[in-house]
This record gives structure tokens, sequence and C-alpha cells, in this order.
């Protein structure tokens, strides 16, 4: 039997910070070619006959939900190369490269030199760090 998998199709609302979505929609077009992002006005927001479903919930966030993926969202956040972050956290490029391609786990003391190098509070890269 066939499946089929539905690209993921997100709807921003644009009563936050258009600075925010601008970086989300950055993101997930880097990270996901086959995805379709639709912004819409506050009063535009679909009716309530669309299914509301806990984005944590589904195949695709639990495919996204990994180091390599929460890596490369907060060096696209804070508009780095991975040359560029290399160079601040004094870990090589390569490596930081297997980070985000899960190639390679995290380890504590890299997840805390990372968020180091960008400004970050450590907690959330360590949740994301492999047990060693």
């Amino acid at each position: 039997m066939l499946e089929a998998e539905k690209a993921p199709h997100i709807n921003l609302s644009y009563d936050c910070d258009a600075a925010v979505i601008g970086d989300l929609v950055d993101f997930l077009k880097s990270k996901y070619r086959n995805i379709t992002i639709t912004i819409i006005s506050p009063e535009e927001k679909k009716d309530d006959d669309d299914e509301l479903v806990n984005i944590r919930a589904t195949d695709w966030w639990k495919r996204m939900d990994n180091a390599g993926t929460f890596v490369s969202g907060t060096r696209l956040k804070h508009q780095l190369t991975q040359k560029e972050l290399a160079k601040l956290s004094g870990i090589s490029h390569a490596t930081i490269s297997a980070y985000e391609h899960n190639k390679r786990p995290l380890s504590k003391l890299a997840a805390i030199r990372l968020a180091n190098a960008m400004g970050e509070d450590p907690a959330p890269f360590l949740e994301y760090a492999a047990e060693k």
C-alpha cells in the first residue's frame, strides 16, 4: 500500500513581532524545501472548522526536534555562519556541521560553549546534550 506524507503547511499570524516571523520563515525555508508557509493577519485567521494540532505531537516536529536543528536554528537566529560560530566558540567548523547534521552527538561542554558564543542561556542547549 502506498503512503503519502503531507508537506508541512504553517499559517503564521503577524499579531506578534514581525522580526520573529521573518526569522522563523527563513529558518523553515532553509531546513525544508517542501514547505508551504502562509502569513495571515489576525483578522484573516481561519474559521474554527480547521483542525488545530499540537505541533509537538506531529511526526514532523519529532523529526525536527533534535540537537542539530536546535543548534542550526539558534545559529541562524543570530545570523551567523558555521565558520563565524566556529571562531566565536572555539569549536571547529567541521564539528559544528556534524552537530547540525546530527552526525555527532552534542556534548555538554560543546553545548555550553555554543550557548556562550551566541550569548544564549546554556540550559536549552544542555537539554539536547548527550549523556556522557
